[in-house]
């Protein structure tokens, strides 16, 4: 979430879960908004899950202090005593980023003295006006899905100028540096893409789609083989025909290059590259042998390369 919006969210939210509070009438109004700044978070569903979180922390909390406070009286040792018990076994229901704002609300009963139905009732009180009003606020979130498209856009312009890289690398004309950036380049893309796709994601409560997450792990996945290929690269020492026809997939893929391509054409040149191989001379040299080794290691990873994609697209083809 941009931190000038979220920024804007927290005050209007305290601003207005504190006159609630003073307008319902309980005890203590501004911790219903010290509760709302602590509940607007970066994404609905986290700012859901938070307050849900409050609400069992708040009984549990509730119960223990109730318990103690009454058998054992109100001082700093009962209340010590209080977070000995509670504190454990919030982090054991994993409450434990809703801590503070319950012993916030706990510490009302040893100021007023009191564990009457009254005080409990207000503590609730606070609890609800602050997470429901951050809840409320927290609705009002800007879509990212314009932003993830664009990155998407950038993301196969990336990869298909990496894609020609590798062509003009096996016909003589790139050097090794320039693979290296340009995938370094795509990699920080995918990275960042993938976060505003997470919030995207956790930003839906209803018809929640986890295509951007899958589009971008499936490029993740084939960027690794490229990067393996980039490793491997610089074992070609030779100008053979074999760097040649391999070469024509490469420029054949950056071609066709589209979340959409169900790639089946690519499948088929393959295939035939495969029987390319097969026919040819065996290699006469050691240089020779080692260079044809690392081409057919390059295809068999290109072969993977287009197989994650039609996987993909299998999935996603409605």
């Amino acid at each position: 979430m941009n931190i000038k919006f979220k920024m804007i969210k927290i005050v209007l939210a305290t601003s207005i879960a504190i006159v609630i509070a003073k307008a319902v009438g309980v005890i203590y109004p501004f911790s219903a908004g010290t509760i709302a700044i602590l509940s607007v978070l970066d994404t609905k569903k986290e700012s859901i899950a938070t307050a849900l979180k409050r609400l069992g922390s708040t009984l549990m909390a509730f119960t223990i202090a109730s318990i103690i406070f009454y058998f054992l009286g109100f001082s700093v040792w009962t209340f010590n005593l209080f977070l000995m018990v509670y504190v454990p076994a919030a982090y054991k229901l994993n409450f434990q980023s809703v801590i503070a704002s319950t012993t916030v609300l706990v510490s009302h009963f040893i100021t007023a003295e009191s564990i009457a139905l009254s005080w409990q009732i207000n503590g609730f009180l606070l609890m609800i006006i602050g997470a429901t009003t951050a809840i409320v606020f927290n609705l009002w979130m800007p879509s990212y899905e314009k932003d993830i498209n664009e990155n998407i856009r950038s993301i196969e312009e990336e990869l298909r100028q990496l894609l020609r890289l590798f062509y003009t690398y096996l016909m003589g004309d790139t050097v090794y540096r320039e693979l290296k950036v340009k995938a370094h380049q795509l990699s920080d893309l995918l990275e960042d893409t993938k976060k505003i796709a997470l919030l995207d994601y956790q930003n839906r409560l209803v018809n929640n789609n986890d295509y951007y997450i899958n589009y971008i792990e499936m490029r993740e996945r084939q960027l690794d083989l490229l990067e393996l290929d980039i490793d491997n690269i610089t074992a070609i020492k030779l100008k053979t025909e074999q760097n040649i026809v391999l070469a024509e997939l490469f420029d054949d893929i950056s071609k066709q290059l589209h979340e959409k391509n169900p790639v089946l054409s690519h499948l088929d040149h393959i295939s035939s590259l495969y029987g390319h191989y097969r026919r040819s001379d065996l290699p006469k040299t050691r240089e020779e042998f080692e260079s044809r080794a690392v081409l057919f290691q390059i295809l068999r990873n290109m072969e993977k390369f287009i197989e994650i994609k039609r996987e993909f697209f299998m999935i996603y083809r409605d």
